[in-house]
C-alpha cells in the first residue's frame, strides 16, 4: 500500500454537479439549492476494495477558464491538478450538449500539459532525443482539424487516467422533443468516449444516489494500476533525494 495519497481531480463545467457527487458520496449530502464552486475544496478519505486500502485526496474545482481569463489561486489549482493528479473524473450534465464539449476541451489541456505544454514539466519528464520527438509528434498531432481523431491519437499515444461521469440522468426528457442534447442515446455516448478517450462512462444521479457505488467501484478498478504508478514514483522521488544527499557530503567550499 502507497502512504502517499491518490489525489482525483473532479472536473467538469459549471452546474454539473460536481460538488453534489462529492458531497453524497462522502457525507450522503445533497443540497436543492445550487451554490457555484468558486475555490477548490480538498477532501481526504479512503476507498477499500476488499484487498487493497486507499488513500485518496479528492480534489473538487471550479469551472476553469481559459488561461488569460484565470485569477492566480484558479490557475495554480488548474495546472496542480493538470500535472499532478493520477485520476480524473470528468463530469458532465447529460442534459446539455455543451457541458459534454467542455470536458472534450479539459481532456486536451491536460494532454498538452503532460506532454511538454510548459517547458519544466517536459524538461523533468523527457530522459532521451527519441522520447523528445516523439513528445513533438504528440504535439503536432493536437492542432488536427478532426475532433474525433486528434483526441484518439491523444488517448493512443499517452495514458491518462479518466473515468467520464454522465450526471443528471435523473433530469433527462422523456419527450425528444424537448431534448437539446445530440448524443441522446446513452450508448452513443459511451462508444465515443471508449474511442476517443479510452475510458469507461458511468451514469449517474447525485440527488438520488444513483450509480454513485457503481462510479466509486470503477474508481477502486482503476486505483489499482494508479497506485503502483504512484509508488513507483514516490520510490523514485526518494532516490533522488538520497543521491542528492549522498553528494552533498561529498561537496567542499574552496
Amino acid at each position: 500500500m502507497c502512504d502517499q495519497p491518490i489525489q482525483i481531480a473532479v472536473l467538469g463545467d459549471k452546474a454539473v454537479g460536481k460538488t453534489a457527487i462529492v458531497r453524497q458520496w462522502l457525507y450522503n449530502d445533497f443540497s436543492t439549492v445550487y451554490s457555484e464552486t468558486n475555490i477548490a475544496s480538498y477532501h481526504f478519505t479512503s476507498l477499500f476494495n476488499g484487498q487493497r486500502l486507499f488513500h485518496i485526496r479528492i480534489i473538487d474545482t471550479p469551472r476553469f477558464d481559459d488561461t488569460n481569463n484565470t485569477d492566480p489561486q484558479q490557475e495554480w489549482v488548474r495546472m496542480y491538478c493538470f500535472r499532478r493528479a493520477h485520476l480524473f473524473l470528468l463530469v458532465f450534465d447529460i442534459n446539455r450538449e455543451e457541458t459534454f464539449n467542455y470536458i472534450k476541451h479539459i481532456y486536451r489541456e491536460i494532454a498538452r500539459v503532460r506532454l511538454g505544454g510548459h517547458h519544466q514539466y517536459y524538461h523533468h519528464h523527457s530522459h532521451s532525443h527519441s522520447h523528445s520527438h516523439h513528445q513533438s509528434q504528440i504535439l503536432a498531432d493536437l492542432t488536427n482539424d478532426d475532433e474525433v481523431e486528434q483526441i484518439t491519437t491523444i488517448a493512443t499515444k499517452t495514458y491518462i487516467p479518466v473515468i467520464v461521469v454522465a450526471n443528471k440522468v435523473d433530469l433527462i426528457s422523456t419527450d425528444l422533443r424537448f431534448s437539446n442534447i445530440t448524443l441522446t442515446n446513452s450508448r452513443d455516448i459511451q462508444q465515443y468516449v471508449k474511442k476517443t478517450f479510452k475510458a469507461n462512462t458511468i451514469q449517474c444521479s447525485a440527488k438520488f444516489h444513483w450509480h454513485l457505488v457503481l462510479l466509486f467501484k470503477e474508481v477502486c478498478r482503476m486505483l489499482e494500476t494508479v497506485e503502483d504508478t504512484v509508488a513507483k514514483q514516490a520510490a523514485q522521488q526518494a532516490r533522488r533525494w538520497l543521491q542528492q544527499q549522498h553528494h552533498g557530503k561529498h561537496c567542499h567550499v574552496m
